[in-house]
């Protein structure tokens, strides 16, 4: 269990693709398991989300929470480009504003952390997201289901915004979605850095500025 940290310390706003058409993944796709690898990151001051995890499947209740559940990936997956997941909201926030720390809710943020090789090099099991998220030579990348911006947007945290940032994937809304992102390109685009080491996946919802329920699922998760 990692150590309760402020929300403001460690949390960026999401990131989402410009182009989102399917496209398969190569015959080396690995899929994503949701076991006994996946780590809960709570923050001072915030009550946590509720998180599920059930095979290939993860479900998230949020009602005037925010938390973060996290994977430190094997190093044989630190060479994936692609990604693919679907995900689906079945109670939603109203739109915010991704900008602003006290009206920032949001369904679902999908995390996708890049190291350079030195800092790729240093990690172990145990690993913790936050040291990574605050780290320089480490950016992180959020597809996001929320906000109240076009699909596409770039979103720099206002905490870090060298470090997190986001994508608008989805508007807030009900609904269930395939998505398939090329990371390496969208990395190059919003950060002007190249994929070297994706070393750690993660979910975050958030509703402790409305209270809203959300209630949602990630599943299919796919990297290639």
């Amino acid at each position: 269990m990692s150590f309760p940290l402020s929300r403001r310390t460690v949390l960026s706003v999401g990131l989402v693709t410009l182009a989102t058409a399917a496209m398969p993944l190569a015959a080396r796709a690995s899929t994503i398991s949701f076991n006994s690898g996946w780590e809960h990151l709570k923050f001072r001051s915030l009550e946590p989300n509720t998180f599920n995890t059930a095979g290939n499947a993860l479900t998230v209740v949020a009602e005037g929470t925010s938390s973060i559940l996290y994977r430190i990936l094997p190093s044989d997956l630190f060479d994936s480009r692609r990604a693919e997941w679907t995900w689906r909201v079945d109670s939603s926030v109203p739109p915010s504003d991704l900008n602003d720390t006290d009206n920032d809710d949001r369904n679902l943020g999908v995390f996708f952390v890049n190291a350079s090789d030195d800092v790729a090099a240093r990690i172990r099991p145990g690993t913790g997201i936050s040291s990574l998220m605050r780290n320089r030579n480490v950016q992180v990348l959020m597809y996001t289901w929320g906000g109240n911006n076009p699909q596409g947007t770039v979103i720099p945290s206002p905490q870090a915004p060298g470090r997190l940032r986001n994508i608008v994937q989805r508007r807030p809304a009900t609904g269930q979605f395939r998505e398939s992102v090329d990371l390496a390109r969208d990395f190059q685009r919003v950060f002007g850095v190249e994929l070297r080491n994706l070393v750690a996946l993660a979910v975050s919802s958030n509703s402790e500025n409305s209270g809203i329920r959300v209630q949602a699922q990630v599943s299919e998760w796919v990297l290639g």
